[in-house]
């Protein structure tokens, strides 16, 4: 130990985490110059792979899933573990052992630990410090000397990954379901050589400055998580898409695309299936194939497994993943019901607003009066609130009328009340005391609904707050003095917003 313990605590390597991030300005001026995403980053996580002692072929032995998208990334590389978590494993003797599998994704809700599991469980506080200061004293140990062109640590998100890598790699995971980061060619996460399978989810518009202003030019950053002999499979893409997906399979060399058809999505209709929302049975049945692959080749290399047909079933049924199309209630506001959802992108809000009219209509008639539903809204800047918002504004005009938006930042408490976990310190956003992105969400509102009235004429008041904590004392403000039965508050626009509203809400860390 090169420090005392108490300098080793689960808070001690977040505070040192939260130092690797990117500065809010220098990771504009970045984006800007579009060399965020440069050549250097998997070179570079070749390096520091090897700093700690491991080849990058040594990640060969954790089979990997590996997936890349703009919608539903997450929540099939959550059912993918869900699943593979369920199958045993078979020895010589015929003795059985339960599959052990390694789940990384981002970002986190509530906690850091969040993003790497161990058997579908965040990893533990003490666990989560003991690999992070492996993985730092390693990283000093290994200093480049005065190589300016060489950097002495990766930053926030790559760390997380190289961190993630060096637990599965200790705990002896089966199987690691690896979601990228940001596009995929320059991910630190491909540094990966060969993944056992690797899946493609929806493809939409997102992180434009980086990846590109076209569907063709996303498409080809996601594609590049294809590896030569690697079997690769997709979800049914927009036109402009496919062709590029295809044309990068054969590039790379993937042993084969295949797109996942409609009748497998109806199947995940037929089934018991744990994650609401219609858009999920297009993530399932793409867990389902990634899974039935995974499961084929690891047999074809002499593993004996057992039970498949039902960790299938099982593994959908009880499939989640907080933060997407969940309903939460929490002990402080037993009476408000808290629809979430982080969609961020165009096609991501619109299946939100599906959702949640599914759920208003599935309420009888006289629980649908229009004081009891309430939005809270942000998205990170560089979106556009005008697109965001409008399928939110179409639900409000014709199905769903809102009786109260309220905007406000994705910070959960007030920067500088010393209320917020360490967690939930974000140095990549700059701090604005105007609340510009705020005001110019509630002014594409306005706009969106300007030359509208929802057919009972209710028009939503408009409410802006600094932080998700004086949000929530808002909404509760306004149901009481209401005296609004039910209320319901749908909560979307950014997953940082959803973990921001779970911290204020003390839910349990899942």
């Amino acid at each position: 130990m090169c420090a005392s313990s108490s300098l080793r605590s689960y808070e001690q390597a977040v505070q040192r985490l939260n130092g690797l991030q990117t500065n809010a300005r220098l990771l504009e001026a970045l984006r800007k110059s579009g060399q965020a995403m440069n050549q250097r980053s998997i070179p570079e996580m070749r390096q520091f792979i090897e700093r700690l002692g491991y080849k990058v072929s040594d990640l060969d032995r954790l089979n990997a899933i590996h997936v890349a998208g703009t919608k539903g990334k997450g929540s099939t590389s959550a059912i993918c573990e869900s699943i593979l978590r369920r199958l045993k494993v078979a020895g010589s003797e015929g003795e059985q052992r339960a599959l052990t599998t390694g789940l990384f994704t981002s970002p986190h809700l509530i906690e850091v630990r969040e993003r790497i599991r161990i058997n579908g469980q965040p990893i533990a506080k003490h666990l989560f410090a003991k690999y992070f200061f492996e993985v730092w004293d390693a990283l000093e140990r290994t200093k480049p000397g005065n190589a300016d062109d060489i950097p002495e640590k990766p930053q926030y998100f790559r760390y997380l990954t190289l961190m993630a890598f060096h637990t599965f790699m200790k705990e002896g995971v089966d199987v690691m379901l690896l979601e990228v980061g940001m596009g995929g060619s320059y991910d630190a996460t491909n540094v990966i050589e060969k993944p056992v399978v690797c899946g493609i989810t929806s493809l939409g518009f997102d992180h434009v400055p980086l990846l590109g202003t076209t569907l063709a030019d996303i498409a080809w950053h996601k594609a590049g998580v294809m590896k030569p002999g690697v079997p690769a499979f997709t979800v049914p893409q927009a036109e402009e898409a496919v062709p590029v997906l295809q044309q990068r399979a054969e590039e790379l060399q993937a042993s084969a695309l295949t797109r996942i058809l409609s009748t497998d999505i109806a199947k995940i209709g037929k089934s018991k299936f744990g994650m609401p929302g219609a858009y999920q049975k297009v993530n399932g049945a793409l867990a389902v194939a990634l899974c039935k692959e995974w499961i084929a080749q690891r047999k074809r290399a002499g593993v004996t497994l057992v039970g498949e047909d039902d960790a299938l079933s099982g593994g959908l049924e009880t499939a989640m993943w907080p933060g997407r199309a969940q309903i939460y209630t929490a002990k402080q506001y037993p009476a408000i019901r808290w629809y979430l959802d982080g969609a961020h992108t165009k096609e991501s809000m619109q299946v939100c607003a599906d959702w949640f009219l599914d759920e208003y209509k599935s309420l009888p008639d006289d629980n649908k009066t229009t004081n009891k539903q309430i939005l809270l809204f942000n998205c990170t800047k560089g979106r556009d609130g005008l697109i965001l918002l409008k399928a939110l504004a179409d639900l409000h005009l014709t199905s769903v009328p809102f009786a109260r938006i309220v905007f406000c930042t994705n910070d959960a408490y007030r920067p500088g009340s010393n209320d917020g976990p360490t967690d939930q310190i974000n140095h990549t956003v700059t701090r604005d005391d105007d609340l510009t992105v705020q005001k110019e969400l509630a002014a594409a509102w306005d706009t969106l609904i300007a030359k509208n009235t929802n057919e009972s004429g209710i028009k939503a008041e408009i409410d802006i707050q600094p932080s998700v904590q004086d949000a929530v004392n808002s909404i509760d403000a306004y149901v009481t003095q209401n005296n609004v039965q039910h209320p319901r508050v749908l909560v979307t626009g950014s997953l940082y917003l959803i973990g921001g509203l779970l911290t204020v809400l003390k839910a349990d860390v899942r």
